[in-house]
């Protein structure tokens, strides 16, 4: 599985940091009604296999806030009575809203099954897609047809596409994934399986609220208070995380790291990979370091960390 540094993971923990996975290693998705897919859509640098993780470092709270949205692919791990879901890419917030919904989230699970894998129908929806972005209103007042239509294609335009371009600056120009050999995926396969996921993810979804703010206005009404907490996944600065279509500068990277250091009660949990940029921002004084051993592609060692603020 790609991140947004390009590096493959497969999370082995060391054995010191054992006791993050402890309650999750051996989860039964059907016996904890997880979806089997485990991303709304199949993100750029998405960390699906972290989840478990970030469910356990943020076990006690009872209220999460989460900036930096992506695949959404902790959510179903966070148990928070409360979790309010942010992400200025609203074609993904859309469609999170639209499966967590009791009646719209049903009406798309029937139009997809309707969807055919066809280089056309992945390029209507990615114009759709594209529509929708472009409207002067910012899409904030629309009727639940279009909603619903949005969702749709949002759907349609991320699981026909190549993994892992969902997100990115050329998320919408990606192509459907034809197979002329029985190696590797398939994409009948991979979007017949997401969409049997919907209902799943429905369960996890309907205990969230959304929003689609700036991450600093939105960490601006966060309350430092016991039994909150955060959870940032923020696109990391420079080489591949400026392929998101909401990419951090360094000067951003900076300002966050400032802001969250006002909270003193909540807790708070950030992702990274070890990198000189995130030990200098994030030091072991302040925060306490979880390394979660990965991968690149060429089986060199990447590690991924999980920060908590001491």
């Amino acid at each position: 599985m790609k991140r947004q540094d390009g590096h493959l993971l497969r999370p082995k923990p060391q054995q010191a940091q054992a006791s993050l996975w402890d309650d999750y290693t051996a989860i039964d998705l059907a016996k904890e009604r997880l979806p089997a897919i485990g991303a709304i859509a199949p993100w750029f640098g998405s960390a699906r296999l972290l989840g478990p993780a970030v469910g356990q470092l943020l076990k006690d709270a009872n209220w999460v806030g989460v900036p930096f949205a992506g695949s959404m692919a902790e959510i179903p791990y966070i148990r928070a009575r409360t979790i309010l879901v942010n992400d200025l890419h609203k074609g993904v917030i859309t469609l999170a809203r639209v499966v967590s919904d009791d009646v719209l989230g049903p009406k798309l699970y029937r139009r997809l099954r309707r969807h055919a894998l066809h280089p056309d129908d992945l390029t209507e929806s990615q114009g759709v897609c594209r529509k929708m972005e472009e409207r002067s209103d910012g899409c904030d007042s629309l009727d639940q047809e279009t909603v619903l239509r949005w969702a749709e294609h949002m759907f349609v335009a991320s699981w026909l596409a190549r993994s892992g371009s969902a997100g990115t600056k050329t998320e919408f120009d990606a192509k459907l994934a034809l197979r002329w050999a029985a190696g590797g995926g398939d994409s009948a396969v991979r979007f017949q399986s997401a969409i049997r996921s919907i209902n799943a993810w429905r369960r996890s979804l309907r205990r969230a609220t959304f929003s689609s703010m700036d991450a600093f206005a939105f960490l601006a009404k966060c309350k430092d208070l016991p039994q909150h907490a955060i959870y940032c996944d923020q696109p990391f600065p420079g080489g591949p995380g400026d392929k998101y279509k909401f990419h951090f500068t360094l000067k951003q990277t900076e300002q966050l790291s400032r802001e969250l250091l006002r909270f003193r009660r909540a807790r708070l949990v950030s992702r990274f990979y070890d990198h000189p940029i995130v030990r200098d921002l994030y030091p072991e004084s302040e925060w306490t370091w979880h390394h979660i051993a990965g991968r690149k592609q060429t089986n060199d060692p990447a590690p991924e960390v999980l920060l908590v603020r001491k």
